[in-house]
């Protein structure tokens, strides 16, 4: 049920008190009218868990209990698209369950159980803006506990869609790259490029290669995709399409060609021309991603497609009027094939500056650089912190050591600002205003270097002497910036695990020390606490032997009440021991036989138990894995609060059964006593945590306390169900021996 605004203001709760759109939702929710309840009412780990999501930057999302009610923060909001606002307070399965929800229900469903999850670069289609979407995510589900239970679960998202289509689209650019170098004339260019294009059917559901001949006749060259009756209306093009000089989207009959089950509708014609060319000698028609938006950077992948392929086939059809045009295009191959040699050494170096450094060596060899610097704005001013090359000057050196202002200095201040590679094929002197000391410069590239953090600096290059970028010396630049961008990238998030793993490790060492701090003094303030107190029952008992039967009623109802309160310290100094032994002897596993073992806590229960009528309903029982002591400590303290808590019951009737699991035993004890409000289950199991009076039933409050503690130790779970007056079950799990 998805929650609605109220007529009224709901009462104020501080958890809201956040800045963004989501808090101010949330905060004008009644959550009384919704599954979820007040949220004051919320449990501490649910609004632990808000207060983290709406204070973080990164999107988040809760879906809390079992039917997965969604809550979100503002930065998880674009992932919904248009299902933001309805999906607040909704289930899960009710707003993905057209798109994402069934393959990631298992994951759920596993997370519910307690398992933790992440995934990487994960494929989850959504429809957010009207249509189905190709989407991929770096992802973690967590389990939320309320107390021993599963209440819900924590998930952690970064979109990496757009950083997926890029590497998988600059996968498909680097093959076809090297697919038509071996490509010497027109055939072996169309096998070559739709052999590539076959490999990728998701950006590529099916191309066409026309080649142009005059007018609007065209021929069919190729094509990847299609087949049969389908490829029969292309053979030649609709009219019209092949006039314009530039790329065109054409809506056409719908067919299956992708690798989605959505037909496809749409078609990119691209012509394959190039400069000083009087029209395109071929045009490029591709069927368009149905999953995909045709934004700036589908266009962008398609362009880069047609333009090595129109690259290509001018290489093919020229000879000696266009080797340098060849050469530029080998240059740029071997730029691939450096880039990629690179990308092998991330993962050994970790200093960035190291990679700034090898990334320059790599310009310089593959183009005629005159200087290649590093920038990083320090304040309002930009700084060289690697360098190689010259400046041309000792003026122009002595202005970069001083630092250039920022406001003034356009050939850094673009990149950094707009996130675009600024190309100055012929440099402009005045657009840094250091006109006297830049007139040796002739063109120049400065290259953002953007993380996920923003831009960490400018990777600039400057030639001396010669003017103008060629576009295979455009691909490269670019080529490398993004590279190196994504390096960066890499390392800080590196550097970021790292340091929070320093940070989780000390913080597990200091609680383990703590703990065990903790648990010493227990035991030893327990056992200091024993003697005065056997002081005083002792005292106590002379005390009632001096004045034997001259006592009034009255100081031995006095003497009484010492003895029952010292009797009652007593046994929960035993108890508070038990608890520090239970955690501080180490365990003695074998296989312990469940059979002898209740059989054994029965006739102890039953001596003291001997007026009552007990029916014990005790099924055959396996041999299980555990530390014979500690666990017959755990059935002791089931067992004996079945019996304690059936007193007011003619008959007590308590059943002790196993259940096989995949991987662990479940041992159950059940009564038909007067049971517990479930809604204090997570209480039962804390120290010194009881659901009765003492007048009604005695008891320390430690024994269950001491169950979680021993069976967490084995490595299981505790866990009780029941209802006012009618009975209730505890059970524990075993893992078994691998």
């Amino acid at each position: 049920m998805r929650p609605d605004r109220p007529s009224s203001a709901p009462p104020h709760d501080p958890l809201f008190d956040e800045p963004g759109e989501m808090a101010a939702r949330m905060r004008d929710v009644d959550w009384s009218a919704t599954p979820l309840g007040p949220s004051r009412d919320w449990p501490a780990a649910l609004r632990t868990h808000v207060h983290l999501m709406l204070a973080s930057r990164q999107p988040m999302y809760i879906a809390w209990t079992h039917d997965l009610l969604a809550l979100y923060n503002d930065a998880y909001r674009p992932i919904l698209g248009d299902k933001h606002p309805r999906a607040l307070g909704s289930r899960t399965a009710d707003i993905f369950g057209h798109d994402g929800y069934p393959g990631l229900e298992p994951v759920f469903d596993a997370a519910l159980r307690g398992e933790s999850a992440a995934f990487e670069n994960l494929l989850v289609p959504l429809v957010r803006d009207g249509y189905m979407e190709e989407c991929y995510f770096d992802v973690g589900f967590t389990p939320v506990y309320d107390a021993d239970r599963v209440a819900g679960v924590f998930c952690s998202v970064i979109e990496m869609t757009d950083r997926v289509l890029a590497a998988r689209r600059t996968r498909t650019l680097a093959r076809l790259t090297d697919a038509l170098l071996g490509a010497r004339d027109t055939p072996s260019l169309v096998r070559a490029a739709l052999r590539v294009a076959g490999d990728n059917p998701q950006d590529l559901p099916f191309v066409l290669l026309y080649q142009t001949l005059t007018g609007e006749d065209a021929r069919l060259l190729g094509s990847v995709g299609l087949e049969g009756e389908h490829l029969e209306g292309w053979r030649s093009p609709p009219p019209g399409w092949f006039t314009a000089d530039e790329t065109c989207v054409h809506d056409v009959e719908a067919c299956r060609a992708s690798a989605w089950p959505e037909l496809v509708t749409r078609v990119a014609a691209l012509p394959l021309g190039g400069p000083g060319e009087s029209g395109p000698r071929g045009h490029l028609v591709v069927g368009l991603n149905p999953r995909q938006a045709l934004d700036d950077a589908y266009r962008d992948f398609l362009r880069l497609f047609s333009g090595q392929l129109a690259a290509a086939a001018r290489s093919a059809r020229l000879t000696e009027a266009l080797r340098q045009r060849n050469e530029e295009l080998d240059a740029r191959n071997r730029a691939l094939g450096a880039f990629e040699e690179w990308t092998h050494d991330l993962n050994v170096n970790h200093d960035p500056y190291a990679l700034i450094e090898r990334a320059q060596a790599l310009a310089w060899s593959l183009l005629p650089l005159a200087a290649a610097a590093y920038y990083e704005l320090d304040g309002d001013r930009w700084f060289v912190r690697r360098m190689l090359g010259e400046y041309g000057n000792a003026e122009l050196a002595a202005a970069h050591a001083a630092g250039m202002p920022h406001a003034t200095t356009m050939s850094l201040r673009r990149p950094f600002e707009t996130g675009e590679t600024d190309f100055q094929g012929v440099y402009d002197v005045n657009v840094d205003q250091m006109a006297p000391h830049v007139t040796h410069v002739s063109a120049t590239a400065m290259v953002p270097l953007r993380t996920s953090r923003g831009v960490k600096g400018v990777f600039g290059l400057a030639v001396f002497g010669r003017q103008g970028w060629s576009s295979a010396e455009r691909t490269i630049v670019e080529t490398l910036g993004r590279s190196l961008g994504l390096a960066l990238d890499r390392m800080e998030q590196m550097a970021d695990l790292a340091r929070e793993r320093e940070r989780l490790a000390a913080r597990t060492a200091s609680l383990a020390s703590a703990n065990e701090e903790l648990e010493a003094f227990a035991y030893s303030v327990s056992h200091d606490l024993r003697t005065p107190v056997r002081h005083i029952l002792g005292f106590n008992e002379l005390l009632r032997k001096s004045f034997g039967s001259t006592l009034d009623v009255k100081p031995a109802r006095y003497l009484e009440v010492v003895e029952q309160a010292a009797t009652r310290m007593d046994h929960l100094i035993d108890a508070m021991l038990d608890l520090s032994r239970s955690s501080r002897a180490p365990l003695q596993v074998r296989q312990v036989n469940l059979d002898a073992l209740v059989a054994s806590v029965r006739v102890e229960l039953e001596a003291d138990a001997s007026e009552r009528v007990l029916s014990w309903r005790v099924a055959a029982l396996p041999l299980v894995p555990g530390d014979h002591d500690l666990l017959r400590q755990v059935l002791l303290n089931l067992m004996s609060n079945a019996v304690k808590y059936t007193r007011t019951r003619a008959e007590a009737v308590i059943e002790v059964w196993t259940e096989e699991r995949a991987d662990e035993w479940a041992v159950l004890v059940r009564d038909n006593g007067v049971g517990f409000d479930p809604r204090y289950a997570n209480k039962l199991f804390g120290v010194f945590q009881r659901l009765h009076r003492q007048e009604e039933f005695e008891g320390t409050g430690v024994g269950l306390a001491n169950v979680r503690r021993i069976v967490r130790r084995h490595g299981g779970q505790v866990w009780a169900e029941g209802t006012p007056d009618g009975g209730a079950t505890f059970g524990f799990s075993l893992p078994k021996l691998a």
